[in-house]
């Protein structure tokens, strides 16, 4: 029985067919002749999608008279997109034979799957083209993580994982994934690491989108079948933290929970860009968000330059994402329940045909902000970053080998600290410190959920849940704030035009939630009692 196991690490580009054409000729190893391959891979799955739900798909692929077949593990908020697991085996004919793969990969890795239970769901066909070239040291100067912002010199003996260089398959893929009669075209140029480090390859990938911008397409042509299959469409996907150890060590951490967040937001991307499940933007600013907080918890042990590099690139996204998120927020949370208690209000019905025209507007501007080339150019670029340590220098070398417990503690205990202090005399707090307050415990949240791990549960659980109640309770008086300022916004928008149904309909939900937050302002304080009454977990012996 042959069998290859290994760890596939690639990247897929997107873009316009005419760029992926340009790039194809004239950047990607133009010395090298391409081969041409016929590709038909049929995709199957048991009548529940077990092997889906498990995160592993199972496809036979046809390549002229041979036949193999393939096991891959999905990418999640846990793992990398770029690196999936993959396991494959000869097969005689177009159906899959589990036999022929290892017990272990049956067993222990996907999963108990009976034969007979399987059926195809779905059929890709690509014409591919394929060039082989090595990529070296000398291929990467000026280009990829050169080019950002760095600071001070690297600890000795730390060494550049794309030093080495790699040999990279790029391949160029059109055709279309077919199922039940629904067809949806394939376009997109496609580098896989043969040998090497995934440095080089994401270093690779930002000198061809220097050269020719393109777009990041974090789906595989899997995914895309079964949403195709099952005629569903990207969905938010939750963010998981990483469980940190006491006998790790500061950089482990930061190394974790950067590469968390990275994951989390690379996950949420399709979601957000197709915008049909609004947990997609969201997902994507708290992954982000997370990301600006965890690069302030380890300032001290970062290069000042690429802290502000990297704390100013996230932000932009957010902020371009951020009108696409507050429009859902209004739409669903505070709008819809009025409506649906005055169901034959036509000032609100006028409301919601307004604010939907402008929730369209802000998501035309949250796929501009996904698709710019600066956006694809951070994402290589901080890949690059991750992957050489851009954190490792000379004078905090000790620091970031120190104990996370030490260093978790006097973070939390700093952030707590400004917490409490912003929430002096609380019930009398005017907006714009309550404002402030939600943010400092925001990032005292973020902290936790970083840290919590290195923690008993049963010392910890209920502090997080106090500080999560009370992070609810100021998040809705934030809500109720910014949807305040987006209505101002639109009556004077609409000043020419149907203003005074506008203002009425504002009126309406300002009163509506006014007198909400007479009842709901008691429990608040009440939360805040909670929370500062409860023992820090990381003081607790």
């Amino acid at each position: 029985m042959s069998q290859k196991e290994n760890t596939e690490t690639e990247l897929k580009l997107a873009g316009p067919a005419e760029k992926l054409e340009a790039l194809w000729q004239e950047t990607i190893a133009p010395e090298v002749a391409p081969v041409s391959k016929k590709l038909v891979s049929t995709y199957f799955d048991t009548s529940d999608y077990s092997l889906r739900r498990r995160g592993f798909t199972l496809r036979v692929r046809q390549k002229g008279d041979h036949f193999e077949q393939t096991v891959k593990a999905e990418g999640s908020a846990q793992h990398s997109l770029m690196e999936r697991g993959e396991w494959t085996a000869p097969v005689d004919g177009p159906e899959p034979d589990l036999k022929r793969f290892d017990a272990k990969v049956i067993g222990e890795t996907i999963g108990l799957v009976v034969a007979g239970d399987l059926r195809p769901i779905f059929t890709t066909e690509i014409d591919r083209q394929v060039k082989e070239y090595r990529i070296g040291p000398e291929h990467m100067n000026g280009h990829a993580f050169s080019k950002a912002p760095r600071g001070g010199k690297k600890a000795k003996g730390v060494k550049d994982p794309a030093a080495g260089g790699a040999l990279v398959e790029a391949a160029w893929d059109r055709g279309e994934v077919r199922a039940d009669g629904r067809r949806e075209a394939i376009s997109e140029i496609e580098l896989e690491l043969v040998e090497g480090s995934a440095s080089a390859l994401r270093h690779e990938g930002v000198r061809l989108h220097d050269a020719t911008p393109l777009e990041f397409q974090p789906l595989s042509k899997a995914a895309r079948g079964f949403n195709l299959a099952l005629g569903q469409h990207p969905v938010a996907i939750k963010g998981r933290l990483p469980s940190l150890t006491p006998d790790q060590t500061v950089e482990t951490a930061l190394q974790q929970i950067l590469t968390s967040c990275v994951n989390h937001w690379h996950a949420n991307h399709a979601a957000a860009f197709d915008g049909r499940d609004i947990e997609g933007i969201h997902q994507l600013r708290v992954s982000l968000r997370r990301f600006r907080s965890a690069l302030t918890l380890f300032k001290d042990v970062l290069p000042p330059k690429d802290l502000t590099w990297l704390q100013g690139e996230a932000k932009a996204i957010i902020n371009g994402l951020g009108g696409a998120r507050d429009w859902d927020v209004f739409i669903t949370e505070l709008l819809q329940p009025v409506m649906d208690a005055r169901p034959h209000d036509k000032c609100l019905m006028r409301l919601y045909d307004a604010v939907v025209e402008e929730q369209r507007l802000a998501y035309a501007q949250a796929r501009q902000t996904l698709s710019a080339p600066g956006y694809l150019k951070f994402i290589l670029d901080l890949g690059v970053w991750l992957d050489q340590e851009g954190w490792c220098r000379k004078k905090n070398v000790k620091a970031l080998r120190a104990s996370p417990v030490d260093f978790a503690r006097k973070v939390l205990h700093k952030r707590q600290k400004k917490v409490l202090k912003q929430g002096t005399d609380f019930e009398h707090l005017p907006d714009e410190e309550l404002h402030r307050l939600r943010i400092s415990l925001k990032k005292l949240r973020y902290a936790t959920e970083f840290f919590v791990s290195l923690y008993d549960d049963t010392l910890s659980k209920s502090y997080v849940k106090a500080m999560r109640r009370l992070q609810d309770d100021l998040g809705h008086l934030n809500d109720l704030a910014v949807a305040e300022t987006r209505l101002l916004d639109l009556c004077h928008k609409h000043q020419a035009g149907p203003a005074d149904e506008l203002r009425t309909a504002m009126g309406t939900l300002i009163g509506w939630y006014s007198h909400s937050l007479m009842t709901v302002r008691p429990q608040i304080v009440q939360d805040w009692e909670k929370f500062i009454c409860t023992e820090p977990f990381w003081q607790k012996n």
